[in-house]
């Protein structure tokens, strides 16, 4: 089989079959022949079917991440395959997925980039790929203002808002080598860092943290 006909046969299980229980057992039934005729796809061919479905909006399940793309592009990845890397960095929420289901944790998100940037620091689309997590993490940590700023699934310490301002300050430079403007988040970063740093060592003096900025800070333009 191969990658043609796979990837049609894939297209069609996901366009044409409505009932859920129908479109799984035609995907396993597909990569149960995937697994017979051991298929020998390239890691470029696994890129390519990536981008394709990407492209088409045409969503990669998670047993075509288990059975194809992950066991490809880890492989690759030993190779110091920075394409691979990326690959793997774009699906990287089917990573933490496949990691929690099967408990292979070799591969984070940091240590593939820390791999590819080892291999090619200057790669564009490695930059941007980091550019996009840093941004949404870095959205995700002021999703609860203004009730405190979140760092990982818990609050904050003095000590994690110290890491957050370093953190924002390397983005600011990253931002910058990329020539891309996210200066409104940048700014919203460092005010709410350091006024929840700030907060922590006074907090028993107010209310809540919304108290703490209604009186001591003023508002972001």
């Amino acid at each position: 089989m191969n990658k043609e006909t796979f990837l049609q046969n894939y297209i069609d299980i996901e366009i044409k079959n409505f009932i859920k229980t129908d479109k799984n057992k035609k995907l396993a039934d597909l990569l149960k022949d995937y697994e017979i005729y051991k298929a020998k796809f390239t890691s470029t061919d696994v890129l390519e079917i990536i981008d394709y479905l990407t492209a088409k909006d045409i969503i990669i399940r998670q047993p075509l991440y288990k059975h194809l793309i992950y066991p490809v592009l880890s492989e690759q990845v030993e190779q110091n395959n920075v394409n691979a890397i990326k690959g793997l960095l774009k699906l990287d929420q089917h990573l933490v997925s496949y990691q929690g289901y099967t408990k292979d944790t070799k591969y984070s998100s940091r240590t593939l980039l820390e791999k590819g940037f080892n291999i090619s620091p200057d790669d564009r689309e490695l930059l941007e790929l980091y550019e996009i997590q840093t941004r949404e993490y870095l959205n995700y940590t002021l999703h609860e203002i203004p009730i405190g700023v979140i760092y990982r699934t818990d609050g904050a310490t003095i000590e994690q808002c110290v890491e957050l301002i370093n953190k924002t300050e390397k983005y600011e430079i990253l931002c910058k080598k990329l020539k891309l403007d996210k200066s409104e988040l940048i700014q919203e970063c460092k005010y709410y860092y350091s006024a929840y740093k700030n907060y922590l060592s006074i907090y028993t003096n107010y209310k809540n943290f919304a108290d703490y900025l209604d009186k001591e800070c003023e508002h972001l333009k």
